[in-house]
């Protein structure tokens, strides 16, 4: 399976749609959503899709960390979720004083992503993905998706400061982030 056909986020025509909502507003989120074959050349393509509409949404300040976000998410979802499509959902959240970025990966295992032990100096390639998502996110979470399979999320907060205390259970008006994270999917 190839990836799906991707959108430059400000050429396409919902994304035209989305520029023209200057003012933040609960009522009209923007979202976007994408599907790639579950191959690690793809995880490229999803940070590159990812810092293309968080640039969009005129969210700058959020690319770098939601891009390094997402590629940790789409890469556990590539090497250890037994599917061969992954999906990958972003939603404007928050308030406009506070804005946020809901991040959502879904993938076919049901079993949930476990953070490794990494030793500070080891030379592993792996295992250091949920924790780099710990420092980044205000808070992160998994659900099991009602068709099987789950949905690992991630919620960036657009203060600084606005980081949880690591245990996916931060202070954010979007730590609701599961319900959430359903509701998209």
């Amino acid at each position: 399976m190839s990836a799906s056909t991707a959108v430059d986020p400000a050429s396409s025509p919902s994304a035209r749609e989305s520029h023209h909502w200057s003012e933040r507003s609960t009522n009209c989120p923007r979202r976007a959503v994408f599907a790639l074959a579950a191959d690690p050349v793809h995880i490229a393509t999803a940070r590159r899709q990812v810092t293309a509409h968080v640039r969009c949404w005129d969210m700058d300040h959020m690319a770098d960390n939601a891009a390094l976000i997402t590629s940790e998410l789409v890469t556990n979802a590539v090497l250890y979720g037994r599917t061969d499509t992954v999906t990958v959902h972003l939603a404007e959240c928050g308030t406009p004083a506070d804005p946020q970025l809901l991040i959502t990966v879904g993938d076919q295992s049901s079993a949930p992503p476990v953070p490794e032990a990494a030793s500070p100096g080891g030379a592993g390639e792996r295992g250091r993905g949920l924790c780099i998502i710990q420092c980044l996110a205000s808070c992160w979470g998994t659900i099991a998706k009602p068709c099987g399979g789950k949905l690992v999320w991630a919620v960036l907060a657009g203060s600084p400061g606005g980081h949880g205390d690591g245990t996916g259970r931060g202070s954010s008006p979007c730590c609701a982030g599961s319900q959430l994270a359903l509701a998209l999917s």
